[in-house]
């Protein structure tokens, strides 16, 4: 039976092959809308569940949220150090934790914080940061670049990874963190004061080579000085023209003394209500609760997920239909075969069989090339959502794929089975 149904699948390859598409296609888009839909959700539920308050500087509170908690975005700016020790030393608070940013290592952030950050994160190898230039770095970072404990990395300035780079400061790798499936995983941690000693010294190179270019312009023969006066005058404007428009495009960073957030844990309900009672006075803060906003985020994402559910419901739905359309051309261009299968005693139930078994290769084999694609798609679509916030993981699978799979595969033997019975009630013989 097994050895007949592969040699008719051979034969009828051409729309078999039409099916097999059609069902690859519609399980493939709802297999990764699915997975696309609980990853996302599961890394929203899993950010916000160690701080309750964030404080930072005024401005749009899920830009805030996104930053801090998905290391996303760009800091909507920097407030004192010293409302950091002011929540440290509040009786309401259990935790206050830094949070600076402003330079990168290739396309992966660098967070300047405190070890506190990474509560609850386990490390894979070496251990946390101690010291200035010290650093951990995400598991996607090691992995993506080689890294290893006791590598030394050269960052770069701002955001984008065409920053120039601090050379004369890199940073010590002590520990790389366990995967997380997490933003965690594509960002490079280290301590706050690294940020602001990197950007101390990058200063102080600044101000060293502009002395020593008016050491330069001063022992210039007077001669030369007068020529050059004018266009001196000229390049001047010019520069604090680009001066200003670079001040434009700067992205805000933490330079000493300075911090972009605040993460806080109250320790309890009515300490929280204290807290954002009193830190929400300030006109120059903004205070959030990343639970209120991140579910705000997730509703959006909630109904842009049931939008792609119905579609998907519909692709499947016209699948089956062609699935269904296809596999009754198929039976009625076997109405001879099956006519002379019955004539030399075959019996309608193994014809059944053969079919079923047919159809059934045919879905597993669909079902199965679906569930790859969709995981390989995943890690391609992990390249591009990364840089968003968004760490999608190929390799992860949850129930609801497996019944999708299921009811997929289902609608691959249906339609055979309906039109194997109904051609079984009359005579196929006299047909």
């Amino acid at each position: 039976m097994l050895s007949f149904a592969l040699k008719n699948l051979m034969v009828k390859r051409g729309r078999m092959a039409l099916v097999a598409l059609s069902i690859v296609i519609s399980a493939t888009v709802a297999l990764i809308s699915l997975n696309v839909a609980k990853q996302v959700n599961d890394g929203i539920l899993s950010s916000y569940i160690y701080y309750d308050m964030i404080v930072g500087p005024s401005g749009s509170s899920t830009q805030l949220a996104m930053n801090t908690m998905f290391f996303t975005d760009k800091p909507l700016g920097t407030i004192p150090y010293s409302y950091v020790e002011e929540l440290q030393n509040d009786p309401n608070v259990n935790a206050a934790v830094p949070f600076t940013m402003g330079d990168s290592f290739n396309s992966a952030r660098i967070v300047g914080t405190t070890p506190a950050l990474l509560e609850g994160k386990p490390l894979s190898q070496g251990q946390m940061f101690e010291d200035v230039y010290e650093a951990v770095v995400g598991s996607e970072v090691a992995s993506r670049y080689g890294l290893k404990v006791g590598d030394l990395i050269v960052t770069s300035h701002g955001l984008a990874a065409a920053g120039a780079e601090h050379a004369s400061s890199p940073l010590l790798i002590t520990g790389i963190l366990k995967t997380t499936h997490t933003n965690y995983d594509n960002t490079v941690f280290t301590s706050y004061l690294t940020v602001w000693a990197v950007h101390s010294h990058e200063e102080d190179e600044h101000d060293h080579a502009g002395h020593e270019e008016e050491t330069e312009d001063a022992s210039g023969s007077p001669d030369e000085a007068e020529t050059n006066a004018p266009m001196s005058h000229g390049s001047g404007h010019a520069s604090a023209g680009s001066a200003d428009a670079s001040d434009e495009d700067e992205e805000a960073e933490a330079h000493e003394g300075e911090v972009c957030a605040i993460l806080v844990r109250s320790k309890s309900v009515a300490a929280y209500q204290k807290l954002s009672a009193r830190w929400s006075g300030d006109a120059r803060l903004l205070v959030i609760n990343p639970a209120a906003v991140l579910r705000e985020v997730l509703s959006q994402v909630d109904n842009t997920t049931r939008i792609v559910y119905v579609l998907c419901g519909v692709i499947m739905v016209m699948n089956m239909l062609v699935i269904s359309v296809i596999t009754l051309l198929n039976l009625l261009d076997s109405r001879r075969e099956i006519a002379l299968m019955r004539m030399i005693g075959i019996s309608m139930k193994r014809i059944r069989q053969v079919y079923l078994i047919q159809n059934g290769i045919l879905g597993l084999m669909s079902v199965a090339l679906s569930l790859l694609l969709c995981h390989l798609s995943l890690g391609f679509m992990n390249g591009i959502t990364s840089s968003m916030g968004i760490v999608l993981s190929p390799w992860r699978v949850y129930g609801a794929e497996l019944l999708i799979a299921l009811a997929v595969f289902s609608f691959s033997v249906l339609p055979t089975l309906i039109s194997i019975y109904a051609m079984s009630r009359k005579d196929v013989i006299d047909t």
